[in-house]
């Protein structure tokens, strides 16, 4: 993982930063807490970079401030499957279960878009652990909520049908996108599910068969959020 460090903050500036982001830290931390996130160092990734790799160390915890990273996992065969996006005001699990553990990284991470963030040296953040009891107890609630996505991600992949897991996908997709088409390619598609390009070309013919979604070259778009819906309720129907 390689990243730019840049100048070095004032350190009412990182506190600044981070409670636009993480407000509930700021407004629960102790005096300890206070002076160990002073510590924090800037740092920047480019968009594409690879932040950290599986079985790498895990050498410190970095607080996101702006941009987004994707966390996911190749399969033996060589399949990737998307865990979980870090937003900024988001903690990675993973990181923390690294570091608390003194374990290697579990699975990949890579700058989405350009990244901004504050990084916290994995020595200074297990002190902060030890020493603050409002910094631990912020730490073990936000890493109890991630684990609580993570099972439910690992529900829907071991009893939910592919079809309805793409569904919906591309439902959350169009409503962040105010139902503009989505410049995304299959594979990229296959990725998130943990499956293949073939199989996700495959279901995405039948969405335009069934007339919700229109197929063209690198965008797919929506025909009727209704036909996609009816995938989702038929399945809670069963």
């Amino acid at each position: 993982m390689s990243a730019d460090h840049g100048k070095t903050a004032p350190s009412g500036d990182r506190l600044a930063h981070l409670a636009a982001r993480y407000p509930e830290l700021i407004a629960a931390s102790d005096a300890r807490a206070l002076a160990l996130l002073e510590q924090a160092s800037p740092v920047r990734f480019p968009a594409g970079t690879v932040m950290f790799r599986e079985r790498d160390p895990c050498r410190g915890f970095m607080w996101l401030l702006e941009g987004g990273v994707r966390i996911f996992k190749h399969s033996p065969d060589g399949r990737e499957v998307t865990l979980y996006r870090v937003q900024p005001g988001d903690l990675c699990v993973l990181s923390l279960n690294a570091l608390l553990g003194d374990r290697p990284y579990p699975a990949q991470a890579q700058a989405e878009s350009d990244v901004a963030g504050l990084m916290l040296g994995g020595a200074a953040f297990l002190r902060g652990i030890g020493e603050s009891e409002s910094f631990r107890t912020y730490v073990m609630k936000m890493m109890s909520d991630r684990l609580h996505d993570m099972m439910a991600l690992v529900s829907d992949i071991t009893f939910h049908r592919l079809d309805l897991r793409l569904a919906c996908l591309l439902g959350q997709r169009f409503e962040r996108s105010g139902g503009r088409a989505l410049r995304v390619t299959h594979a990229e598609l296959a990725c998130e599910l943990g499956t293949t390009r073939e199989v996700v070309s495959r279901i995405l013919k039948e969405f335009e068969r069934q007339q919700c979604v229109r197929l063209t070259r690198g965008r797919i778009h929506l025909v009727s959020q209704q036909g996609l819906d009816w995938f989702t309720q038929e399945e809670q129907a069963s």
